[in-house]
């Protein structure tokens, strides 16, 4: 959580942090609320507030943003900058920085955060630790301080991410609406008004102009894949293929409110009717999949239910990533993970060695176990949100029915 950045900050030894990028990045998001900004910087000694160093253009869409502010233009104007160094850019920007850095106090060990590329930045910080003796610059590699920070949430992030799984629900229902409204053609295919086939592309393209309508965007794409493609987790299913009845088709939506954080959801569907064998395997995933909802708990590793997941599996006669490392049929990932404004981020429920993680308050975490048979041509994974507010409640983030038969006209 925000509050927790100075506790953080300690544990590296860090005595301040530097944001830079553009405002589309996550840390950015996550320090202005969401605000965009262009080549803006975020400050904060150790134990001080965060300033917002901001465009003159932007100043409004600052102020809204309740932290300390400072104008670029007014104390760092680029071309008197770009005059004082004759035209040398990197030396410009780089005491753009520097006198940044001085203005708020920012010494010592400083982590440095946000996104730019790294060869500039590279370029950059040297020169900027030319400039000012006394930083020394920090670069993070893997658990960095705001990766540690988005793991868990407070209830106005919760809030946010309530309101981006209600109305992802609603999309998910339109667009079960949107086939439903379409016939069925004598050899099972489903067909628009004129008699073409609805293609997948079709389903997409509608699913989003409802997501625009309902604010949220399709930050990563969206997997809608049908058949063999449902066998394989990530294949976002093929555009030009049309629906038929009586084949798995997985629904992975995973779009983005206008402050950035995720929602992610999957259901499984199959037109009219399904197989014995969908059928089966579909019945089994949600055995699994009600079995750990019931048992999630604080203070529980998450690797638990990774295993309890796999042991299920395993004695229904399926192979696992535990039983079959590097399988490609069965259960073949782990079972969630944590969202919030990046897709997959901490905590992760996995049986990976080290993976010593518990549940906590302010954990936002996704429950998906799935099976995976792309040579039998199906794949099938039921996924939901939820999340452990600060008061260590489980709250319920998707709200959509289960059923793995989607009724059809004719």
């Amino acid at each position: 959580m925000k509050r927790d950045l100075d506790r953080l900050m300690a544990e590296r030894n860090l005595d301040g942090f530097l944001v830079m990028g553009e405002g589309h990045g996550p840390v950015m998001k996550y320090l202005t609320s969401g605000g965009f900004f262009e080549g803006a910087l975020l400050l904060k000694p150790r134990g001080e507030e965060v300033t917002l160093v901001h465009g003159m253009m932007e100043r409004d869409t600052a102020a809204a943003t309740g932290l300390r502010t400072v104008n670029r233009e007014e104390h760092f104007n680029g071309y008197e900058l770009l005059k004082e160094f004759k035209g040398d850019r990197l030396a410009a920007n780089a005491a753009y920085l520097a006198r940044a850095m001085e203005m708020m106090g920012l010494r010592g060990r400083v982590g440095v955060y946000g996104l730019q590329d790294a060869g500039a930045t590279m370029a950059l910080m040297s020169k900027v630790q030319e400039m000012i003796e006394e930083i020394e610059v920090v670069g993070e590699y893997g658990e960095t301080l705001f990766s540690q920070a988005f793991v868990t949430k407070d209830d106005a992030e919760l809030e946010i991410l309530k309101r981006a799984g209600r109305l992802t629900c609603a999309v998910v229902g339109e667009v079960q609406a949107f086939i439903q409204e379409h016939a069925v053609g004598r050899d099972e295919t489903v067909l628009k008004a004129g008699g073409d086939p609805l293609t997948i592309g079709d389903v997409k393209e509608f699913m989003r102009g409802s997501l625009h309508a309902k604010g949220l965007a399709e930050d990563h794409g969206t997997i809608f894949s049908q058949g063999r493609d449902a066998g394989v987790p990530h294949n976002s299913g093929d555009p030009s293929m049309p629906l038929q009845l009586g084949r798995s088709i997985i629904f992975d939506i995973y779009p983005t409110t206008e402050e950035g954080y995720f929602h992610d959801m999957t259901r499984t569907w199959s037109l009219g009717y399904a197989s014995d064998e969908v059928q089966a395997a579909y019945d089994q995933t949600k055995e699994i999949f009600d079995r750990v909802m019931s048992e999630l708990a604080l203070g529980r590793p998450t690797r638990e239910y990774q295993l309890m997941v796999c042991d299920f599996y395993e004695a229904q006669g399926h192979r696992t990533v535990r039983s079959h490392p590097g399988t490609e049929e069965g259960y073949v990932h782990s079972l969630g993970h944590g969202i919030g404004l990046e897709i997959h981020e901490g905590p992760r429920f996995s049986h990976a060695q080290g993976e010593e993680t518990l549940l906590q308050p302010g954990h936002v975490v996704t429950i998906e176990p799935g099976l995976y048979y792309p040579n039998r041509g199906y794949g099938v994974r039921v996924e939901d949100a939820v999340a452990f507010n600060e008061a260590g409640e489980l709250i319920w983030l998707t709200d959509y029915p289960y059923d793995l038969v989607v009724p059809m006209r004719g």
